[in-house]
This record gives C-alpha cells, structure tokens and sequence, in this order.
C-alpha cells in the first residue's frame, strides 16, 4: 500500500502535467503559472518528507504536510 506521501506527490504530479499539457496547447488559465510554482513547492516539501519517511522517520502528512515549510 503507496504511504500517503506517495499519493499526494503523485496527486500533484498528474495535475502538474494536466496544466503543462494546457500550457502547450496555448489553453492556460490565468492562474496555471501561479499554481505550477505552488505545485513545484509542495513537491519538494513532499519529496522530502519521503525521503524521511523512507530514514524511518514518523511522518504524519497532515501534520508535517500542512507547515508547507520552505527548506530554502
């Protein structure tokens, strides 16, 4: 069974691509750019919360997820 983790950053990637597709055909919304930036953000707090996960760290997506920290 896929970690919660994995769900939500698999979530995003599928809208991510949805939004890169529209890009391409010239058919974004006004606020695709935005919200691909926000994506982008979250898959790297995702990415890392992974990879805590995976060190055997207890993560909790509704806990830690929700901080949206910046690591940068």
């Amino acid at each position: 069974m896929a970690s919660k983790v994995l769900q939500k950053i698999q979530e995003l990637s599928i809208e991510r691509e949805q939004i890169e597709a529209r890009e391409g055909t010239h058919h974004e919304n006004a606020g695709d750019h935005q919200r691909l930036h926000q994506i982008d953000h979250e898959l790297s707090v995702l990415w890392d919360l992974r990879r805590r996960e995976l060190a055997g760290e207890k993560v909790e997506l509704d806990e830690d997820y929700l901080d949206r920290y910046d690591r940068y």
